[in-house]
């Protein structure tokens, strides 16, 4: 296709509707496993790889997040390759690609955690806990959350440690902790004031919480196989150092953090301590979202991306317009000269989209920091 006809298509699924409104109950809801903030619209995913790939070839994501871009790959018949440096995200894509068939296994896996939960729970001892961590949640639901946690690490079960991080922290009864928001972990006691609301201080069964869990994730699973090692390929690493082979990917489709505007190591501190990465701070220094470092980073990942990407094949980029302090910082733009210059002009913009951000999509309402979203499709050169 040309550079008109591809800016022609991605304004047709626009104006078509593909990716407008909630998906929410239109998606496989293995989508729906755990919150992620900033995550891909499964709609706008599934337009764009059914425009740019074929079945059967290969999809990667360097940056998975929330797994949207390879399980969505994977329910389109096309195998899956992604990458992401951050524990959590690691485990949400594992999570959602290795899911159990059906509802009936996944309760299986869940009775065999359940037994090594209530053999265990009541050894651990809190002391050794960190302090901000106990105050979320009443000891003995800590307690056997600590318990499920280990069992689904020692195990290597993704899908239960993503069924147990969406239900960790939120104030509605069918999750873990004591009154939280949902997305970004801090306490709302004062909304919520232990003397008037004592029930939502009290003990929650992991167990319990997590089979009701299960059963929402497999409501529209759309599984038509358990997918293998020939389907998808995941890593954890920096997007700087990709550890897949040379033009081996078909189409590249990914979302980098956005230019100094989201906290992924701090928005999921309580999910990142629970899946064994402590310092979420130490995480947050290595992360290319942080503004002092992205445009030298995204150097190296674009290098990366150009070399994995097989030649007169396509990347999709999905980017925020940064807005600080009355300043605003077009990534779409940085990122279009930075993919030309450190491939000598062979990684060359293809075209340039722009769709706003309704109020609705964002996990922080009211904000202005990205109101406009672009996508830059990226094109190399034989």
């Amino acid at each position: 296709m040309n550079q008109k006809s591809h800016k022609s298509a991605l304004l047709s699924m626009k104006a078509n509707g593909l990716w407008n409104g909630s998906f929410n109950g239109r998606e496989s809801t293995l989508q729906q496993l755990s919150p992620y903030v900033g995550k891909l619209k499964s709609g706008t995913v599934a337009a764009l790889i059914e425009h740019f790939t074929k079945p059967k070839q290969w999809v990667c994501d360097p940056f998975s997040g929330s797994g949207a871009v390879p399980l969505q790959a994977l329910l389109l018949g096309r195998k899956a390759a992604a990458n992401d440096l951050s524990i959590y995200a690691y485990c949400l894509t594992r999570g959602k690609l290795q899911a159990p068939p059906d509802y009936n296994s996944a309760v299986k896996r869940l009775e065999k955690m359940t037994a090594y939960v209530n053999k265990n729970f009541e050894s651990y001892d809190l002391r050794r806990t960190d302090l901000w961590v106990r105050q979320f949640f009443h000891p003995r639901t800590l307690k056997e959350t600590l318990a499920a946690f280990d069992y689904c690490v020692a195990k290597r079960d993704w899908f239960l440690a993503s069924c147990l991080c969406g239900i960790l922290h939120h104030q509605r009864p069918g999750f873990l902790s004591y009154p939280a928001s949902h997305m970004v972990p801090y306490l709302r006691i004062n909304l919520f004031p232990r003397e008037q609301y004592a029930e939502m201080y009290s003990y929650r069964s992991v167990v319990d919480r997590l089979r009701k869990k299960i059963e929402r994730a497999y409501k529209r699973t759309q599984i038509k196989k358990v997918w293998s090692s020939a389907d998808y390929e995941i890593r954890r690493s920096n997007a700087q150092t990709l550890n897949f082979s040379d033009e081996s990917m078909d189409f590249i489709l990914t979302s980098p953090p956005y230019y100094g505007a989201l906290d992924y190591a701090r928005d999921n501190r309580l999910r990142l301590w629970f899946l064994g990465e402590k310092d979420w701070q130490k995480l947050d220094r290595r992360l290319t979202a942080r503004q002092a470092i992205y445009e030298k980073q995204m150097e190296k990942c674009l290098k990366e991306i150009y070399r994995v990407l097989k030649r007169k094949h396509f990347c999709v980029l999905i980017v925020g317009e940064f807005n600080r302090n009355g300043k605003t910082r077009d990534t779409a733009a940085v990122l279009s000269a930075l993919a030309s210059r450190v491939t000598e002009g062979r990684f060359v913009t293809d075209c340039i989209v722009q769709d706003e951000i309704p109020d609705v999509r964002r996990s922080r309402r009211g904000t202005k920091t990205t109101r406009t979203e672009k996508f830059l499709v990226l094109y190399k050169r034989s």
